[in-house]
């Protein structure tokens, strides 16, 4: 009788980590990518805002903020407050008249008082005043004793409004101001500009007020407005000019270097004063941006927003590593500029020893170098120009 022998084979356990465990990766990977989308919009969201800043056509206006504490015939007492502090000369306007101070006088925690130059009415104490690094605005343009003609210079986008004032020289001084400014920016320079001889013409460029908008609305930067350079000198050369001397500040300063390098007219122009100009918009902005304590990884994506939206074109806008034509130029920085790092112009000035005059004034803000000290500031003006035009 034969013995029966048991299947002996046994069917092994399903295990369920292995499903389990790929669900997880799944739910893992799903969450990141979901992480991902949300953090890339925030990051779009944010860079679209900041290329809107970069954008935005500015106007300041006034803003009385600043008390009056005292007044006398030859002293002004001022809340210590904004840019009371800054060292030379300033305006301040209040709504029934302007004033320019002078050198400060004395401080302690709570006020200023610095002389009193000129004032067109009566102030008074307890007057909320605006403080301003533009002289002569409003009624002070009087006190220039010039000529200053309203006029229109023919632009492809229609008349822009500018002031000249006429001059015995063949040679005119083309006057560009910078952002959020106005015409108003460029009257301090007006007397050693008139003392020399040279007919004025101090322009508005597209987005100004009283001025045409640009096609999208949008401010370029310098990389369209240049064109509305191109129109001022033009009318120069229309009205009996042989020659122009162009000045720029801040962005004024991109305006007129994008018009260099890109007009036919460029040869008609025997020099440049730059003051506090934005050489490098990447740098300029990275510089805001750390001056605001934000991370400056943000500035990368909103120039390119920007671009996107408006077409800018931020290459031809850095300076820092183009040749420039062969130009004399006398450059004015502030080492203490809070809006352009001055290590672009200190690099600038650096790279191009033979064309560049570079004055840099310690402990000066944006575009005040002219306030920090005006008869230093009209003496190197006036020997650059002597003597690069033979004056």
């Amino acid at each position: 009788m034969g013995t029966q022998q048991k299947d002996s084979t046994t069917t092994a356990p399903v295990t369920t980590w292995q499903p389990r465990r790929r669900r997880v990766i799944k739910i893992v990977v799903i969450a990141l990518l979901i992480l991902l989308l949300l953090s890339g919009g925030a990051l779009f969201g944010v860079s679209y805002y900041f290329s809107s800043q970069i954008l935005q056509v500015i106007h300041y206006t006034p803003t009385y903020d600043t008390r009056v504490l005292s007044v006398s015939a030859q002293e002004v007492r001022l809340q210590r407050v904004g840019d009371v502090m800054h060292p030379g000369e300033f305006e301040i306007e209040w709504p029934a008249g302007q004033a320019i101070v002078g050198p400060m006088v004395s401080s302690d925690a709570t006020s200023a008082t610095r002389q009193l130059l000129q004032t067109t009415s009566m102030l008074a104490a307890g007057t909320l005043v605006y403080w301003t690094r533009n002289v002569y605005t409003g009624q002070l343009m009087n006190n220039l004793g010039l000529r200053i003609n309203e006029v229109n210079v023919p632009d492809a986008l229609g008349n822009m409004p500018a002031w000249y004032v006429p001059g015995k020289l063949n040679t005119w001084a083309i006057l560009v101001h910078g952002r959020g400014t106005d015409r108003n920016e460029t009257l301090r320079y007006f007397p050693t500009l008139a003392k020399l001889g040279f007919p004025l013409l101090a322009i508005s460029y597209r987005n100004d007020i009283g001025a045409p908008a640009s096609p999208d609305g949008f401010n370029h930067l310098g990389d369209t407005e240049w064109q509305d350079v191109e129109a001022a000198v033009k009318y120069a050369l229309t009205q009996g000019a042989q020659h122009v001397v162009i000045f720029g500040w801040s962005q004024g300063g991109a305006v007129v270097e994008s018009f260099i390098h890109r007009s036919s007219l460029a040869h008609d122009v025997l020099a440049l004063v730059l003051d506090s100009p934005i050489l490098n918009w990447r740098a300029t902005l990275v510089h805001q941006t750390e001056q605001r304590g934000l991370p400056d990884f943000l500035t990368s994506p909103a120039e390119a927003v920007a671009t996107i939206r408006a077409g800018i074109n931020f290459d031809a806008l850095d300076q820092s590593n183009q040749a420039q034509p062969a130009i004399p130029m006398l450059l004015f920085q502030g080492a203490a500029d809070s809006t352009t790092p001055p290590s672009v112009a200190d690099a600038f000035a650096a790279a191009h020893p033979d064309l560049v005059t570079y004055i840099r004034v310690a402990g000066t803000e944006h575009t005040e170098e002219w306030n920090t000290n005006p008869q230093v500031y009209a003496s190197e003006l006036t020997a650059f120009l002597t003597q690069r035009l033979g004056l």
